[in-house]
């Protein structure tokens, strides 16, 4: 991976979760509910209350973000009306950096001229596209509810309502795909020359519809060996196209990294809005209640809708610097890591990382400690090895 760019560690960020979609897609364990019958006026008043609230804290009061990331769920599922309603009162009620980052995830069939330009007209100037395959057979398989030539027109779309990043989600290790299938989603993706592309492993969840699938032997995945290939077809692709692989699953042509997942990665401080949302000021982290239903009805009764929050260990800190250090192309700094943590911290870690280095899963480079090619398909293991 080449050296990613660092975000000003000194503003945070702000997420706000939308978490509504139109279908429930089979891998999916985030937290939404189905737009039909979604009680989109409470949630709206609700999220006022919370926005509002959060202008006045003492922690987050007088604040300038560096970016805003609206996620979901869906947002783009949302009427025009609601959605301008969201972005204008994000605007109206924070302060943001002149050149802040503002992204809104979107779903293919979700997206029209009327909501692009909206969208567009209200500050929103980078686009998170979730097509996850350019093929008909991996699609079905995730249970996509768009076409291939509706991704491709969405991506069009966005550059041509003048979005000056676009980035593509991309997933790999869907049921019964093999190379051939990821190569064509590869290549189709950066024929449309997206600034950004993520690309993200299948992952399982226990109370999903694969997970249950899974439990009941119904679910034919690519093997490890595949799984592996697959990823490195991604980083053999998107290297020759230009895409610098600045994080373990993402990849941006130079300076269209995504500036607000720098701050979550390099141990920034963010707010976290909605139901779900996860926060963090100052090493206190928290998060807010997941159900929909509860987050409006607290808000509606005057309650707090945080449901959890901590100060992580100094373990859980040592862990988490070396679990996002190592997903950087930078690398984790072993010169901050002493000092942060003191000598004896990385003396402990010394022979296993050594003992890594001559298994060719990390390398040593002046002070940085890096995964090498090798080692970016077993990261979670390399971290582990380490702690």
């Amino acid at each position: 991976m080449e050296p990613s760019r660092r975000p000003d560690r000194v503003m945070p960020g702000l997420y706000l979760h939308i978490p509504f979609c139109a279908h429930a897609c089979p891998y999916c364990d985030f937290s939404f509910v189905l737009l039909a019958g979604a009680p989109m006026p409470r949630f709206l008043k609700a999220l006022d209350v919370e926005i509002e609230s959060c202008r006045r804290s003492l922690a987050w009061k007088n604040t300038r973000f560096a970016s805003i990331f609206v996620g979901g769920g869906t947002p783009t599922s949302l009427p025009v009306r609601f959605l301008e309603q969201i972005l204008g009162r994000l605007h109206e009620t924070f302060d943001l950096a002149p050149d802040a980052e503002i992204t809104v995830e979107a779903n293919p069939e979700t997206l029209t001229d009327a909501k692009l330009a909206m969208m567009r007209a209200n500050g929103v100037n980078r686009l998170s596209i979730g097509v996850q395959a350019f093929t008909p057979t991996s699609l079905e398989q995730l249970g996509r509810h768009h076409s291939v030539e509706r991704a491709k027109r969405a991506v069009r779309q966005a550059r041509a309502a003048g979005f000056p990043q676009i980035s593509v989600d991309l997933m790999f290790g869907a049921p019964g795909q093999t190379l051939d299938d990821w190569n064509e989603t590869l290549t189709t993706a950066v024929r449309l020359s997206p600034d950004h592309i993520s690309t993200y492993g299948l992952t399982i969840e226990e109370e999903t519809v694969f997970g249950r699938r899974r439990r009941e032997g119904k679910l034919e995945l690519p093997d490890e060996n595949t799984h592996i290939a697959l990823y490195d077809r991604a980083i053999d692709v998107l290297a020759q196209h230009g895409y610098r692989h600045y994080e373990v699953s993402n990849f941006a042509r130079p300076g269209a990294e995504c500036r607000h997942n720098l701050i979550y990665w390099t141990g920034g401080d963010y707010l976290g809005l909605g139901p779900s949302a996860h926060s963090h000021h100052k090493g206190r982290r928290y998060a807010n209640v997941r159900s929909v239903a509860d987050y409006i009805a607290r808000l509606e009764t005057a309650q707090s809708v945080v449901d959890f929050e901590e100060r992580p260990t100094r373990e859980q800190r040592i862990y988490e610097a070396i679990l996002l250090g190592l997903r950087l192309s930078d690398g984790l700094d072993i010169d901050m890591f002493r000092r942060q943590f003191g000598e004896n911290a990385f003396r402990s870690r010394k022979s296993v990382i050594d003992r890594l280095e001559k298994t060719g899963w990390v390398e040593r480079t002046g002070s940085r400690l890096r995964l090498t090619r090798q080692g970016l398909a077993v990261a979670d293991t390399v971290c582990a090895e380490i702690m």
